[in-house]
């Protein structure tokens, strides 16, 4: 399973903002929502409200990967956010993020589900996939670096 082929230029967002945890998880359920990925935006936002009780989904080095298995989610779905300015997300490190990967799926995709979380987790480890994600001008590039490095 290639990330390119999950992640759609419609849920690219390189301009985005937010305050805290809370109101970017809101505005990636929104964004979700706009792009066509969510029928049930409040199932969607609690599903992600009740994983981030579990422990933050802000892992440090400037990323966060907010994810959630749910029956409002439809298809595996994954949705790239990048923050310019940075986002107080709670991170382990307590630095902002600049570069988020929402994962969303159905309950019925467990073992895909953790597959790519793991892929994503992976990817995030290297330097240059940062790099290129950060200088990246528009979403075709973004997922231009997804195919590469995948």
């Amino acid at each position: 399973m290639q990330l390119a082929e999950l992640c759609k230029e419609n849920l690219v967002f390189l301009k985005f903002a937010a305050d805290n945890k809370e109101d970017a998880l809101n505005k990636m359920v929104k964004a979700v929502e706009s792009a066509g990925g969510a029928e049930d935006v409040n199932g969607l936002r609690q599903a992600l409200l009740e994983r981030e009780k579990l422990g933050t989904t802000g892992v440090g080095g400037g990323v966060a990967i907010p994810h959630a298995r749910a029956a409002v989610i439809k298809d595996l779905n994954v949705v790239f956010f990048r923050s310019d300015d940075g986002i107080a997300f709670n991170a382990i490190d307590n630095k902002p993020v600049n570069l988020i990967f929402l994962l969303l799926a159905p309950l019925s995709a467990g073992g895909p589900y953790l597959k790519l979380l793991a892929k994503i987790s992976r990817l995030l480890r290297n330097d240059d996939f940062r790099g290129a994600l950060l200088d990246a001008k528009n979403p075709a590039e973004v997922l231009k670096t997804f195919k590469d490095f995948d």
